[in-house]
């Protein structure tokens, strides 16, 4: 079931919701429904700061379906230093990051209300990487705050933090924008945020992007700091 946020115009939240399912879900809604999470392997590069150079990694990311939890764990070439393993995952109400050495030796790890709203957002800006989030999450609520675009959030999230996702008017996913915590220092900033989504592929009835690229908009200018490739899905039922 759907559940509109207070204030939100069911005439106009309806149809956005309506599109967009049908564009997720050729194959008919009732087998995603079984869908408990979604598995995937993935390919891409990363960088720190604009001008500096980009680091490929390799990943895998399981996504839940019925609640916000997901748990996205990769391997970054470190230089003289060796492989450096990175997890990002929000489970429970609770972001973390983590890097390791080796994928032993701790680097360094970040916790706190602000990551537990970054990683949260995270999680809603990437329905397109599990479509099923949308007809399986019971604790979602929409709005539709302006022409073509879904405003998301979870009621169980004390943090207030919500991502709006663009539809075109097939009701394919464009991308998404939030307000996220960008670490400057030992500090956090809330940045404008977007993800955009791409080149979707069909896989057991459900439409899957399978690019994605991620921008923080700087005052100087956007800032391009990370791109990926989704090479393979496995669906968990």
């Amino acid at each position: 079931m759907i559940t509109a946020d207070s204030g939100a115009s069911l005439p106009e939240l309806e149809p956005l919701l309506t599109r967009l399912r049908a564009f997720w879900f050729p194959g008919g809604e009732e087998a995603a429904r079984s869908v408990q999470a979604v598995k995937n392997k993935q390919r891409g590069e990363m960088r720190q700061a604009p001008g500096s150079p980009w680091i490929p990694f390799t990943a895998e990311e399981r996504i839940e379906t019925r609640r916000s939890a997901f748990c996205w764990e990769a391997r970054y070439r470190g230089g003289k230093l060796g492989w450096i393993s990175v997890t990002d995952a929000y489970a429970e109400g609770h972001g973390r990051l983590a890097l390791k050495l080796g994928g032993v030796i701790p680097v360094k790890k970040f916790l706190g209300p602000d990551f537990d709203r970054g990683e949260l957002q995270r999680y809603l800006a990437g329905l397109a990487l599990c479509p099923p989030i949308v007809l399986n999450h019971g604790s979602l609520a929409w709005a539709a705050p302006a022409p073509l675009t879904l405003r998301v959030r979870d009621r169980q999230d004390p943090t207030g933090a919500t991502v709006d996702l663009e539809v075109s008017t097939e009701g394919c996913p464009a991308g998404a924008r939030a307000e996220r915590p960008r670490m400057v220092g030992n500090q956090t900033i809330l940045t404008p945020w977007s993800a955009i989504c791409g080149e979707f592929r069909e896989y057991e009835g459900i439409r899957f992007a399978t690019r994605l690229e991620v921008t923080w908009h700087l005052p100087e200018g956007p800032f391009v700091y990370f791109r990926e490739e989704v090479t393979e899905f496995t669906i968990l039922r």
